[in-house]
């Protein structure tokens, strides 16, 4: 298997993961484009499960997707497959020409649910490893994405971050009634992780516009 079809490749099993895990109603129902990157597989936290370095390759591994290489997804405009697929051969494609569809619906493919890619039983309900990950980052809404150490919450954080994690940002899950909670027992993210609305690039906390695509962040 090529380097781009593994990256596809992951890029659908952790699709699949978060479906199976929060949403499965979605392994036979539609979802748009807009939740793959804004909800269920965003690149801030889950680069480093698909493989990828920067925004650019996970964009370029998206627009694959959604144009229907490798037969993962299934997209419900036939306008909007024929120009992803006539955007991703072209001599310099846009990879982020996928945003233009965000609401266009989309489903995962049948026949590709019943092959090896799908991982079952990957994300369980409670997982007690989640509770020893915990650390002492506090109820700060916005933090560093996973690949540095956990820091501790300065008090200039936004108030009322308490009642921001009374539910997962990303699954929408309820989250436990604890002290500190860190991660989403549900799905596994960092609560405290906020991506950008525009891209998907992790925010620092002083933050007021995202580095890489420069949309305000709104606290």
């Amino acid at each position: 298997m090529g380097e781009n079809e593994q990256v596809l490749s992951s890029f659908y099993d952790a699709l699949v993961e978060v479906i199976r895990a929060q949403r499965p109603d979605y392994l036979t129902g539609p979802f748009t484009v807009a939740e793959i990157y804004q909800n269920l597989v965003p690149y801030g936290l889950h680069r480093d499960r698909i493989g990828v370095e920067m925004n650019g390759d996970y964009e370029d591994a998206l627009l694959r997707l959604l144009a229907g290489e490798g037969g993962y997804l299934i997209l419900e405009s036939e306008a909007a497959l024929r120009n992803l697929r006539e955007e991703l051969e072209s001599p310099n494609p846009n990879t982020g020409a996928y945003r233009e569809y965000a609401a266009v619906d989309v489903r995962l493919n049948p026949d590709r649910l019943s092959g090896p890619s799908v991982v079952s039983e990957e994300v369980p309900v409670d997982d007690t490893s989640l509770h020893e990950a915990e650390d002492d980052v506090g109820a700060g809404f916005l933090g560093p994405e996973g690949d540095d150490p956990p820091r501790e919450v300065p008090e200039s954080e936004p108030v009322g971050a308490d009642e921001a994690l009374t539910a997962c940002r990303w699954c929408r899950a309820d989250l436990p009634k604890r002290p500190t909670v860190n991660f989403c027992p549900f799905c596994g993210t960092d609560v405290h992780v906020v991506s950008c609305p525009g891209c998907g690039e992790e925010l620092e906390p002083e933050w007021r516009f995202c580095a890489a695509c420069g949309v305000e962040v709104h606290a």
